[in-house]
């Protein structure tokens, strides 16, 4: 069984933001609250319990600390947000219809732990970070599906190497876009083969090649049944648009 979260609605996230905008790191933490309106999905799954609630708060506060919180260090966000992601999706244990669900993320944002969103994000402040509706650019959401779609089964585990491979931004490129982002084995494929070496060696711009190959792929999708092709011919065609959009953007470059 898998483990429901308490959820807060847009309204109630951005009533507490307002006053989260007022305070710092510190008061955060001191007097971030586990109290909550219990508000569960009405779907199997057991609700969580306030020892798992505080279990995952710790998890993550303890995944921050490794990287200098709660003082801010602006050169560490991006192995912290690589490293969050394992975090998120093996201690939450959530499935996918619990993790879709912006008001999950809206509570442990503005609820569970603001202090290490406020830390996260200073001096930088957007909405999305704390609000879960659009979790391309919520905190936590966001980490978990890239987490989910790119973590490769290994041995007991799982391996993140893919997550390293590309920027946020890149990856954003990817995960705004539902229809690959939510298919782990087309986001896999599609990573890999934009983290290839001859990218590189193209001497084009990273940014502009994953922005071209992302707008092929999703002109693809509606004539192409990826979920029915195997591994290796979801590479090769992957392969195949990746050079087609080299050889495009070098010609008009």
């Amino acid at each position: 069984m898998t483990t429901l979260y308490p959820r807060l609605s847009d309204a109630e996230g951005r009533i507490l933001l307002k006053r989260i905008r007022l305070q710092d790191v510190d008061t955060l933490a001191r007097d971030a609250r586990l109290e909550h309106p219990k508000i569960y999905a009405p779907t199997g799954g057991i609700p969580a319990s306030r020892e798992r609630l505080e279990a995952v708060a710790d998890a993550i506060r303890q995944c921050a600390k490794a990287y200098g919180y709660p003082h801010y260090i602006d050169d560490a966000t991006g192995g912290f947000d690589r490293a969050l992601a394992a975090v998120v999706f093996e201690d939450t244990d959530m499935a996918p219809a619990e993790a879709a669900a912006p008001e999950v993320w809206t509570y442990m944002a503005t609820r569970l732990v603001p202090d290490v969103v406020m830390w996260r994000w200073q001096p930088k402040q957007n909405d999305k970070r704390w609000i879960g509706r659009g979790l391309v650019r919520h905190t936590f959401g966001r980490l978990w599906w890239q987490a989910y779609a790119l973590g490769v089964p290994a041995g007991d585990g799982r391996d993140y190497a893919l997550l390293n491979s590309l920027s946020e931004a890149d990856l954003n490129q990817i995960f705004e876009r539902r229809s690959i982002g939510g298919t782990p084995p087309l986001a896999q494929a599609l990573v890999s083969e934009l983290a290839d070496t001859r990218v590189a060696a193209s001497g084009l711009p990273r940014r502009a090649v994953v922005r071209d190959v992302t707008k092929r792929v999703s002109r693809l999708i509606p004539f192409t049944s990826f979920l029915a092709l195997d591994e290796p011919q979801i590479r090769m065609r992957l392969h195949d648009v990746v050079t087609e959009s080299l050889t495009a953007l070098a010609a008009t470059r």
